[in-house]
């Protein structure tokens, strides 16, 4: 369940709003002006979202070190996926 609160109301339940995140999973949005301006997640979640992040920043230095020889610039670099995801689409 997600809750939304402005941020005035959210500062006097502040220890009921964590309460919700920590203990029944809830997630928080906080509005300022009308708009969403920060959500309370569950710690759990925050961590899932750090491994997650840091899993994928593993495959783009993975993918930077195999090609780190290429000698492409940007243009011929963005010819070649556009090429690639093309032949990759014709195959399916």
């Amino acid at each position: 369940m997600e809750l939304t609160l402005g941020i005035t109301e959210a500062r006097s339940r502040l220890g009921e709003i964590v309460d919700k995140a920590r203990y029944l999973g809830e997630t928080v949005v906080l509005m300022k002006s009308g708009k969403p301006a920060a959500a309370i997640v569950p710690y759990r979640l925050l961590e899932q979202w750090r491994r997650e992040r840091e899993s994928l920043f593993a495959v783009v230095d993975e993918v930077q070190a195999r090609n780190a020889d290429m000698a492409m610039d940007e243009d011929e670099l963005m010819d070649f996926i556009v090429e690639a995801v093309h032949e990759s689409r014709l195959q399916a």
